[in-house]
Parts: C-alpha cells; structure tokens; sequence
C-alpha cells in the first residue's frame, strides 16, 4: 500500500505518525508523512527525504488582523487555498490511503478524488474547554464539522478511544469509526530502571513531569503546589522537562515565588532518551488539567510511565483511572492545589509508601506497542477500507 499521513496542527507533533510510519515501512508499505516545517509549509518525508513541499497559508497583516470578521474570512479563504495545494498534490499522488488530523478547510481534500483513495480523518483530540459563548460556539461547531465529515465526507474516521468516538458520532459510532490506542515505543517497556535513591530520608524525593510548558496545560498549579509543599519539607525537587511554548512565564514564576531550591526547569530531550532520563527519578508527574480533551483518553506520557514501571501521580480521570490504581502503582488527585500537594507530599513523608508504589509499579509494566498499533491500522483499517471501496 501507498500510504499518506499528514497532521497539519504542529511542526514538532507527538512521535505518532513518525512511529507508525516506521512500523508500516518495515512491512513493505510506502508511507509518506506530511509534517508543516518551520516556514509553514507543508513538508512530506517518505524516511529518508523530503518528497513534496506545498506552500502553506500566509499569515495575515496585521492591519487586517484588527478587523476581526474580515481577518476570519481571510483565514478561512487562506485556508482553503491550502488545502486544494495539498488536494492537488495527492490527487497526482494517488496513495492508497490518507489518513488526516484535522484542520481548517480539510473538509475539501476528499472531494472528487480518485476512487481507489481512502480518505480517514484521524481526530485525535475532542475540544471543549471553552467557557465563553463564543468559544462554546466554536467548539460545537468543530464537533459538528467532524460528524458531517466523518459520515458524508470522509471513508471513515479514527478516534484513539471508544468514549472519544461516542462523544463525536453517538451510540452508532461503530458503522463512521473506529477506536485504535494510542501506542509506546518498545523501549519504555523493556528499559531497565535502576533503584530509586529515595527510599529514606537521606535523600529528596525526585519528581518529573515531562511534556511542553504552556500555559494551556495550567502548570503553575504545580507550582502553587510546591510552594504549599515548602511549609512542610524541602526533601523533594520537581523537574519540568519540555520546550518553553509559554514565553519564560514559568521560569518567571518560580522566581517569583521563590522556588529555585527545589524546582528546576530543563530542556527538552530526544525522544530516544525519554526512558532513560524519566527513570532516573522517582516519580512521575501526570497531571493534566480539568479540560475535555484529556477526559476521553490517556495522554501518552502517563500511557509511557505504566509501561516504563514508574510510581504516578496523576488528576483523578477516568481515562487516569485505567492506568493509576489509588494507593497501589501511584496516586490518583484531584485538580486542585491542595490536592496536588497532599499527592506529593505523601510521597515525600511516607517512603515505606514510596518503596511500595515503586516495587508494584515495576510489576504492573504494560503497554499497546507501536508496532501493534500499525497491525490494527493495517489490518483492521486500511484493509477494510480497500476492500470495501473494490
């Protein structure tokens, strides 16, 4: 199979398509993943080359900007541009199967294609975090765009979990989608971690917590946390590992609130060596805020500790819930300050609880592979589809 993979939200995504990509190649697929690069344009890359290159949207002026209703037509024509730059560039490709995340203007990509082409929208994330009656109203608009698409417009659609394609589709989900995990490298289940350090009190309890620092993912709640945890102890140090999306605002904040004894913010590392560098500390923080997105799935990083075998802490989701048992491979808190802080400290006073965590968090390691995903992509999707459409 010719196989087509474009995510159009960032040009440093999650490992996902990368992952899958690799693991379809190895089984004699052709895949090229579509990735915007650093000008914005769209960038697809077969493994070892770029392929194609189309030309993204240009931003707007800023003078144009200032007229919100002209700068939104604007965006949206822009958009659509885009999209049929990108239409035209695999209606001469003709792969088997595309498989799209969604964006502004997709909707057109699948319009009068060839027939032998499959055509999937790949939602990965479900919205509604908007408060505002305008972001209400954008968010449902989203959901109902993904419907249409998804019955209408596209073959199929693929969601990582069945609570994330029954809050889109409803009951009847199965006969539009379908529900494929997200999968972990290899590596996180197979990593030998040492002995943590921290079993007494001759040595501060080490907490992690992997993963971009934007101010949508509300970390300063950590922060607050921390500076509750200092009444009590300093026998702990916090690491925030990731890019700075968020403009130094953490780093000014822990200035601020006078926390550079016991939290350090570092850069990012390769994906290769997450599992080296997250074993090397004691626990690991999940914590994601009250937002929509984060209820109807786990995010990859707490599906990489279970199988990396570390002790969590972690918000009190459902999706948590499947991954963190309360009291026996981690804690399971609620979002709020006090609630991260007592999580924390509980690790911090009680290290026979420490210990405890740690020795059943190495025996409870399990994870969906990569590997196995692309099985799931391959036989249970693409296949499927392709005979149907013959």
């Amino acid at each position: 199979m010719h196989i087509a993979l474009v995510q159009f939200y960032s040009s440093t995504p999650t490992p996902a398509y990368e992952a899958i990509a690799s693991e379809l190649r190895a089984r004699g697929h052709i895949v090229w993943v579509g990735t915007p690069n650093g000008s914005g344009d769209l960038a697809w890359n077969d493994g070892a080359r770029i392929v194609a290159t189309q030309r993204g949207p240009t931003p707007l002026p800023h003078a144009v900007l200032r007229a919100r209703l002209v700068a939104s037509v604007l965006r949206r024509a822009r958009s659509i541009s885009f999209m049929l730059r990108v239409r035209g560039f695999l209606r001469e490709a003709r792969p088997d199967i595309v498989q799209v995340t969604p964006t502004l203007g997709a909707f057109v990509l699948p319009l009068f294609m060839p027939r032998q082409t499959c055509f999937m929208l790949d939602i990965r994330q479900i919205s509604g975090a908007a408060t505002d009656f305008i972001g209400k109203l954008r968010d449902r608009l989203a959901i109902r765009t993904w419907q249409i698409c998804s019955r209408f417009i596209y073959d199929h659609a693929c969601f990582q979990s069945v609570p994330a394609a029954r809050s889109v589709l409803g009951e009847n989900w199965p006969r539009w989608g379908s529900a494929i995990p997200i999968g972990i490298d290899q590596r996180f289940l197979t990593f030998e971690r040492a002995e943590p350090a921290s079993g007494d009190h001759k040595s501060p309890v080490r907490f992690i917590y992997v993963g971009t620092l934007s101010r949508y993912r509300s970390l300063e709640q950590i922060l607050f946390a921390v500076q509750w945890m200092l009444q009590e102890t300093n026998e702990f140090q916090v690491d925030f590992v990731g890019p700075d999306e968020a403009e130094g605002y953490y780093h000014d904040l822990v200035s601020e609130l006078e926390l550079n004894s016991v939290v350090t913010i570092k850069p990012p590392v390769a994906y290769k060596d997450v599992p080296e560098v997250v074993s090397t500390y004691d626990v690991a923080l999940a914590y994601i805020p009250s937002l929509p997105e984060w209820r109807y799935q786990p995010t990859l990083k707490i599906l990489e500790y279970r199988a990396l075998g570390m002790p969590i802490l972690a918000t009190d989701f459902g999706s948590n819930r499947e991954l963190v048992e309360d009291g026996v491979n981690g804690l399971l808190v609620q979002d709020s300050v006090e609630g991260l802080a007592e999580g924390m400290l509980r690790f911090v006073t009680d290290r026979d609880f420490l210990k405890r965590c740690d020795a059943n968090a190495r025996v409870m390691r399990q994870g969906t592979t990569w590997s196995q995903v692309a099985d799931m992509y391959e036989q249970d999707l693409y296949l499927r589809c392709l005979v149907a459409r013959y």
